[in-house]
């Protein structure tokens, strides 16, 4: 009979404890993992050397507590090959169980080029993820796009034709 008290105890002291922690999200140990949808990616480069990603993603708090964002990472790769890593820092608050529209822009840097702006499809794939923190913890919440983009201009393209 103890025994089963001691465990009974057990239970309940542990889910008092973990509905205590700031972020837990009881019950659904893949909140985070579902938290993030891409919802469109951008993909510009200009001969001069320059380029931007521009993502749009929902981000959704599935806890019951309010939260910032506070950082979003990337992992751009374009045909297979990384173009760029990078991070981001932000401040946008995120009240419990609510969703938000978050617009990034990363600029890009690349080697300039004398190619001819071709239309053609690419493979895209970004991964990363967001930040959210809640008081002194932080719970990332990952998301994942592969797409395959109509890019205009892409660098590292055949050299234009010179004059006569």
């Amino acid at each position: 009979m103890r025994s089963r008290r001691a465990v009974l105890g057990l239970v309940l002291g542990s889910a008092v404890i973990g509905s205590a922690c700031l972020g837990v999200v009881p019950f659904q140990p893949r909140a985070y993992d579902e938290a993030v949808r891409v919802e469109a990616v951008d993909l510009t480069f200009t001969r001069e050397g320059t380029g931007t990603l521009t993502l749009k993603l929902k981000v959704k708090n599935p806890s019951s507590d309010a939260a910032s964002l506070t950082r979003a990472d990337i992992d751009l790769r374009v045909d297979g090959q990384r173009m760029i890593t990078g991070e981001q820092v932000m401040v946008v608050p995120l009240d419990g169980q609510s969703e938000v529209p978050l617009e990034l822009s990363f600029p890009l840097a690349v080697p300039r080029s004398a190619a001819r702006p071709e239309p053609t499809s690419h493979a895209v794939r970004v991964e990363g993820g967001v930040v959210l923190r809640f008081g002194g913890s932080e719970r990332r919440a990952p998301f994942r796009d592969a797409r395959v983009l109509g890019i205009a201009w892409m660098p590292g393209g055949a050299a234009a034709p010179t004059g006569p």
